[in-house]
């Protein structure tokens, strides 16, 4: 009975509102509702423990790796998702909603990822609910339309989650490629070296009679876990997202630049590598490298720029190809030929009627 005279009252109030008023309150209830909802679940519930010993929510545990880590840039995401959907205001404020039941089944999907990994204690399968959960809830509240318009900052959000698990997955296969490909090139351009696992060392060379040069006497060069360009790859192909939605229109290019952010990594990475190897060899490992992993030199840090100098202009190489159009000078020609065609179509019609006006001289 309470129950009843409490939605009595609430049907009351909103009888005191126009019809518009009365829609515009309903719609924010039916986002704002669910809205809280996702906001309790992933900054206000204690989800995993994570990498640590006690159960943090997803959110804070995520942003206690952006500290840690190298993954700062995730931090950045979510101010980069609400600055893209206020660019985009005025176009989702023309957008009529048109709430869909499938969203159901997307969110309830997402529920049960969100539980099983509350139970098993895997952040990882938490971040994949909440962008499921996401989905799931933008459809059903608001339609399939804006669950388009939306697309790309929802998947956007994927940044956010710092990946820790690929650093082992990634990070020695990379090493060795680095390593492998840093090898080749130094011996392409003339200088001889060697791989001995990840470590780039200068060949051995003889100096004539029975004295030889040991292996890495002129430079030694360790591709570390920090020199693998797993940390860069993830940064630049946020990069290459965003630049791409930014400035493309087409699918198919912002899909093909931010496939090309990966290897544009790799080449960035192998330059910087480059540039470590050849500075030892010119001026000293403690120039050019430091004294450890703990102490690098400042070559050593302006390197590392180089990952992003290199990469980044790749990326406005690959955009500027993927926007190219071929000049149309046929065009061009043909349209001046049309206008002096009809120029001097003009002038014969002129001509023509000139000599109708004129007095036929023969009837005289």
């Amino acid at each position: 009975m309470a129950a009843n005279n409490r939605e009595v009252s609430f049907m009351n109030f909103l009888n005191h509102f126009s019809e518009g008023a009365r829609r515009q309150i309903s719609l924010l209830i039916a986002v704002w509702v669910p809205a809280a909802i996702l906001i309790y679940m992933v900054a206000m519930q204690p989800y995993t423990s994570g990498y640590g010993f006690i159960r943090m929510p997803l959110v804070l545990g995520a942003a206690d790796q952006w500290t840690r880590t190298d993954w700062e840039h995730c931090g950045l995401v979510p101010l980069i998702c609400a600055f893209i959907l206020y660019l985009d205001k005025e176009r989702l404020a023309k957008m009529v909603p048109q709430p869909s039941s499938w969203g159901l089944l997307v969110a309830g999907f997402g529920f049960f990822l969100y539980w099983a990994g509350y139970r098993v204690d895997n952040h990882y399968i938490g971040y994949t609910a909440f962008q499921i959960l996401l989905a799931g809830t933008v459809l059903t509240v608001l339609g399939c339309r804006f669950l388009m318009a939306l697309a790309f900052p929802i998947l956007f959000l994927t940044f956010m989650w710092p990946l820790l698990f690929l650093d082992n997955m990634l990070a020695f296969p990379l090493r060795l490629i680095m390593s492998e490909a840093s090898v080749t090139v130094l011996n392409v351009i003339g200088i001889p070296a060697i791989k001995s696992g990840t470590a780039i060392l200068s060949a051995p060379e003889s100096l004539g009679g029975m004295d030889m040069r040991p292996a890495g006497k002129l430079f030694s060069v360790d591709v570390a876990d920090p020199c693998s360009g797993i940390r860069s790859l993830f940064a630049l192909m946020m990069v290459s997202a965003l630049y791409g939605y930014m400035t493309l229109t087409s699918t198919w290019k912002r899909v093909v630049l931010f496939l090309c952010a990966a290897p544009l990594a790799v080449l960035g990475n192998l330059f910087r590598i480059l540039m470590l190897t050849l500075g030892t060899l010119a001026f000293g490992s403690e120039f050019a490298i430091g004294k450890g992993l703990e102490d690098t030199s400042t070559f050593h840090m302006f390197a590392g720029f180089l990952v992003f100098a290199v990469a980044l202009g790749g990326m406005l190489a690959i955009h500027k190809v993927l926007e190219w159009k071929p000049g149309k000078s046929g065009e061009g020609k043909s349209e001046t030929g049309d206008l002096k065609g009809e120029t001097g179509g003009g002038n014969s019609e002129a001509r023509a009627v000139s000599k109708l006006d004129k007095p036929n001289e023969d009837l005289y």
